[in-house]
């Protein structure tokens, strides 16, 4: 494990104490940095699947079926 340096913003880690509950910045900072790989990673697996998913049906029915609403 490296042991690093950084300066961070105590208002961005109060609001991750908030969100998260983790009190450690140590843990706060994990937990972001796995989040962010973890979100990158699965953008890099949609843009992989470009051109190979075909959408039957509208923009409009899509959303209504997502979020439950009924015209």
């Amino acid at each position: 494990m490296a042991r690093t340096v950084v300066d961070l913003r105590d208002d961005l880690i109060a609001r991750a104490r908030r969100v998260t509950g983790l009190k450690r910045k140590v843990d706060i900072v994990n937990a972001a940095l796995e989040a962010f790989v973890d979100q990158h990673e699965a953008y890099r697996a949609i843009l992989r699947l470009r051109g190979r998913v075909r959408f039957r049906g509208t923009s409009g029915a899509l959303l209504r079926e997502q979020h439950g609403a009924h015209r």
